[in-house]
């Protein structure tokens, strides 16, 4: 059933680069049918390698210092340390029943896992696998984003149509903030006093004000909208919509769609970048596209292994 199930939903995670603005960032793209991770060199529109992971990859999350990468298998009941010096997987351990989403908090010292089955958030000690907590949230946990002081993580609970807020110090949910159908992906504003949340059946973004902690709008976006990300500056949100095959990009104070250029077949995991650039990945195309936000056109595009699904910037190690 999961197999079929993530065939179907893929992965998105809207994460921003770290490290100066000059820098030419290394992306990471998980791709399932393939079984690989693909580092790819934005500025060349290259790919670097392709790292061999556990079969049906499905999330990824990269450690601050650039030197590890996290990969969920859902399938398997498994979370992969990549060594990004060797470029090997260094260690899989079992998380929960059906590891999902997944996030690095406290300086890469930890985990934070969403279990698609068991729906839970789940905490877990990033160099032995080891359970440090967990707590109940909604049914299907998918994304999950973390505030800048690891106060609190944000889980989208795409069948209960919720968003779960954690308080990460003592692993309490605070609070359930109701959004459209099926949440998905989630990112937060950089000075973090906005969650944008893709609701994919609903086709609409819901917008949530972190101090009050309630929907205070929600707005039509596209259809199936499967990626979210913010700009480094702020001043554009990115939605890639699946069915639709475009970009959304968005003024976060009127909620305009400014443009919505295409973006390839099938696009679903996204990632904002620096000096005004953009990727995201065309599942039904197998490649990862680079887009120039500005320009609104996609400026290169990169093959990557088959059933490209999920994606990360890489801070500078």
């Amino acid at each position: 059933m999961a197999r079929r199930l993530f065939a179907a939903f893929g992965l998105a995670a809207g994460v921003l680069m770290a490290g100066g603005s000059e820098a030419e960032p290394l992306i990471a793209v998980v791709s399932q049918q393939a079984g690989v991770v693909t580092l790819i060199d934005v500025g060349k529109a290259t790919v670097v390698t392709e790292i061999p992971v556990p079969r049906v990859p499905a999330g990824l999350a990269a450690a601050p210092d650039g030197r590890m990468l996290y990969v969920t298998h859902p399938d398997l009941g498994l979370v992969s340390r990549l060594d990004l010096a060797s470029r090997r997987v260094e260690a899989s351990f079992r998380v929960g029943r059906e590891p999902f989403g997944i996030a690095v908090t406290e300086a890469g010292r930890t985990l934070l896992v969403s279990d698609w089955s068991a729906d839970a958030l789940i905490r877990v000690d990033a160099a032995t696998g080891r359970e440090t907590g967990r707590v109940g949230i909604g049914r299907a946990p998918a994304g999950l984003v973390v505030d800048a002081a690891d106060r609190r993580a944000y889980v989208a609970d795409r069948e209960s149509n919720q968003v779960s807020v954690v308080d990460l110090a003592a692993m309490t949910r605070v609070a359930a903030v109701p959004t459209g159908k099926a949440p998905f992906a989630l990112a937060l504003s950089p000075e973090g006093g906005a969650l944008y949340v893709g609701n994919v059946q609903s086709g609409d973004l819901s917008v949530i004000a972190t101090d009050r902690l309630e929907e205070t709008s929600r707005f039509k976006i596209g259809l199936m909208p499967y990626g979210v990300a913010v700009t480094p500056d702020g001043s554009r949100v990115l939605v890639s919509n699946q069915q639709s095959g475009t970009l959304a990009v968005v003024d976060p104070t009127s909620h305009a769609i400014v443009a919505s250029p295409k973006i390839g077949a099938y696009p679903e995991g996204l990632v904002a970048l620096a000096q005004g650039r953009a990727a995201a990945v065309a599942w039904a195309e197998d490649k990862v596209m680079i887009i120039d936000i500005a320009q609104s056109r996609v400026v290169a595009q990169v093959p990557v292994g088959a059933g490209p699904r999920s994606l990360v910037a890489l801070p500078d190690p």
